[in-house]
């Protein structure tokens, strides 16, 4: 879309809003509950949303009947206050100076914006331009008693309606005391980073930052700053090749596409940077091919930003990423495997984001003052380690859990509703219920996680991720193993106690609706995505591809449940271990994740990968993955202690005291992988190692080196690992 087409859809909008406005009216009046979350007053939303669409209209095209339908908003916000019962008014402080005219964070943007379009208008009478400011005025007031700070959504959404309060009503002492409020509140999210991991309220920080930034005169500044591009350069990223934005933290599926999309026209056009365009294009093509029905008001409201901020003049340039990390492993803490960037690729999205290391005292003033124990400061879930979306051909095959069903705590947030391990004590009853068991009271436990590897080989990828979890006094180590060219992903964890106890590990899958199920493997489809509870109308999944989910070489007990998760009913899928174990014990459960097409039988795929060694302590295994044409080993060093050497001199390793043997492999790698074709040629690769050996013949041994030792005054010959090797033998 260019900039005449966003105005073509935000005039059909506007006039498809004046048809729907006195039903609207009416149905927000047969609606209104006094006792409604927070019991606080808001008029109706589509006064604001028409205040700002007409007034932008009447702003860029000059036409009076859209002035005047902007003034009929602007003065009609008044006429609904007497709806409040006195005793509701008479419970808020809030209220000392009267009923708020509107909701300042999602009402206030609308209205005030709508307003700036026509201030100084020769439309508005001095008397209607002070009732105006009055309504503003009252608004602020009200905010005035709660205003939430820390860098996240809620506290910028109020800088946003302060800033524009501001513009609107001028300099005076009251609005001086306002900007005093604002700077404060924007202090810790101007050009810093958020403390939010939720793809729901993010992009609200952030155009509310640029709103901030626009109206301080503060622009250049701003998008000079690393952390301000790092978020165009995030999302960008982010998304399916195909335009979907993965949902994480609080959020609903794909949602706020539209604020993204918006969001990226600002970065392209003020980064000059092609990539963002061609995001913001395809989240925008896929966002309104979900929409349903006449044009839609909201869309419109932010169809006037694309409008101001896109530029025409800029090219979409389609990326051509492959698998990465986004984009780091401090904030981001996401990982993003692909295959390509056609629209019929696979994409996962991985997420170990924790709370972070910084900005502690807004999130202890968030945890003191808002009732939502179960959420990771702030707006993020238990959801470390965990896979948040699979798609390929754009079937999705794992999506996230949601957020919740109804205030105030977001049931989804906890643990169970994500695709990972949780931890339990004590032993489920046999003939009971594994939900029941694992279900908690869903209050968030932090923990810390880090990422150990991350690296692409020749049609293999792998990562490996920590979690230390002091709550349930367990290590958590996953490692994802993406054999690109088999389509098929194998998650490897590994835990280790840090205390003696009865510990409980269940290996938790959503795949959406259980197909088929026998003790060796489960097929599973999505076919539909709830966004809140009584969708009316929930996304409707492709169904070619199904994910085939195996346990391989594991004798544990497995089944599925229905439960409710993302607001409908769902099938759990679990492998479940209880014991009891010692402090340092180990634990090892292997995955296989394979999209399957829904037309062939799963007994084409299933037990491509096997177990071929795994220690009896758990701290080494070895994987073997049979394609059609070719087979993949692949080793893995469980506990990364393993191997080192207690001697006094440096290096604390060597190529001949340090190697593991699996089996056909030695290795002294943290992981290593063996590709045989079926013509007889060999692929190799290893991470953080000194060497491979192939039955018994060297592939590579990094070169010795001398090394001084201090101590004595001597060198001696030593090896030396490299971060990683690759290598072919023909």
């Amino acid at each position: 879309m260019n900039r005449q087409s966003y105005l073509k859809y935000i005039q059909e909008a506007v006039l498809e809003a004046r048809r729907q406005y006195e039903k609207q009216i009416e149905s927000w009046k047969s609606s209104f509950d006094p006792n409604r979350f927070l019991g606080m007053y808001s008029p109706p939303g589509i006064i604001p949303q028409r205040a700002h669409t007409e007034g932008f209209l009447y702003r860029v095209t000059g036409e009076r009947e859209y002035g005047e339908q902007a003034k009929r908003m602007l003065l009609a916000i008044e006429e609904f206050k007497a709806i409040v019962p006195a005793d509701l008014a008479q419970r808020h402080p809030e209220y000392a100076k009267g009923i708020p005219s509107f909701e300042t964070m999602f009402q206030g943007t609308h209205y005030i914006q709508g307003y700036l379009f026509m201030k100084g208008s020769e439309l508005l009478s001095e008397a209607e331009t002070s009732r105006i400011e009055d309504s503003i005025r009252s608004a602020i007031h009200g905010m005035l008693h709660y205003p939430e700070w820390g860098a996240h959504n809620r506290s910028m959404l109020r800088v946003f309606a302060l800033s524009l309060a501001i513009t609107a009503l001028g300099d005076t002492e009251e609005t001086r005391q306002w900007a005093q409020l604002r700077d404060l509140l924007a202090e810790e999210s101007y050009g810093r980073w958020s403390i939010e991991d939720s793809e729901l309220y993010l992009p609200l920080w952030l155009i509310s930052c640029i709103v901030y930034a626009e109206q301080t005169g503060k622009e250049a500044d701003y998008f000079a700053k690393p952390q301000t591009k790092y978020y165009f350069d995030f999302m960008t990223r982010a998304i399916t090749p195909y335009g979907l934005i993965p949902d994480y933290g609080d959020a609903m599926f794909n949602s706020h596409w539209l604020l993204w999309s918006v969001y990226l026209e600002k970065g392209a056009a003020r980064y000059r940077c092609g990539h963002m365009k061609y995001a913001a294009k395809q989240i925008r093509e896929y966002g309104m091919g979900q929409l349903d029905g006449p044009p839609s008001l909201f869309v419109a409201a932010y169809f006037t930003y694309a409008y101001l901020w896109g530029d025409d003049t800029l090219d979409p340039v389609k990326p051509d990423w492959k698998s990465e990390l986004l984009l780091e492993d401090v904030i981001g803490k996401k990982i993003v495997f692909r295959d390509g960037a056609q629209d019929d690729s696979s994409y996962m999205l991985y997420n170990y984001r924790d709370e972070g290391d910084y900005a502690f005292t807004p999130r202890e003033y968030l945890r003191r003052t808002i009732n939502a124990p179960a959420e990771k400061a702030h707006h993020g879930h238990a959801d470390e380690n965990s896979i948040l979306m699979l798609v390929k051909e754009q079937n999705i095959l794992l999506h996230d859990g949601g957020y919740r069903d109804q205030a105030p705590n977001g049931k989804y947030r906890a643990d169970i509703y994500h695709n990972r391990l949780v931890f339990r004590s004590g032993r489920p009853d046999p003939e009971g219920s594994m939900y029941d068991f694992i279900h908690d009271d869903g209050t968030y436990r932090r923990v810390s996680t880090e990422l150990l590897h991350f690296h692409s080989f020749d049609g293999i990828e792998y990562s490996r991720t920590r979690l230390n979890d002091p709550y349930r006094q367990v290590i958590w180590d996953r490692c994802i193993t993406y054999l690109k060219e088999d389509g098929a992903y194998i998650v490897v964890d590994w835990t280790m106690s840090q205390a003696d106890q009865s510990l409980s590990t269940v290996n938790l899958w959503h795949p959406g609706t259980v197909m088929e199920a026998n003790k060796d493997f489960y097929v599973g489809q999505v076919r539909h995505i709830h966004s809140a509870a009584g969708d009316p109308k929930p996304f409707a999944n492709r169904r070619e591809l199904a994910l085939l989910i195996e346990f391989p070489g594991s004798s544990r007990p497995t089944g599925h449940e229905r439960i409710r998760r993302c607001y409908a009913e769902s099938d759990m899928i679990f492998e479940a271990d209880s014991r009891y174990i010692a402090a340092g014990g180990m634990n090892c459960f292997v995955t296989t994740l394979t999209p399957i097409p829904v037309r062939q039988n799963a007994q084409e795929f299933i037990g491509r990968t096997t177990v071929t060694a795994l220690s009896p302590a758990n701290d080494q295994l070895a994987v073997a993955y049979s394609g059609p044409d070719k087979t993949n080993e692949l080793t893995y060093k469980l506990d990364l202690n393993k191997g080192f050497l207690d001697v006094p001199h440096y290096p604390k390793y060597s190529w001949d005291q340090s190697r593991l043997s699996y089996g056909s492999i030695e290795t002294d790698a943290d992981f290593s992988c063996v590709t045989t074709e079926g013509s007889g040629s060999r692929r190799y690769g290893f991470v953080n190692g000194i060497g491979l050996r192939y039955k018994g013949s060297d592939l590579f041994v990094t070169p010795a080196m001398s090394s001084y030792q201090f101590q004595t005054g001597t060198y001696h010959e030593a090896n030396h690992k490299w971060r990683a090797w690759h290598g072919s033998i023909r």
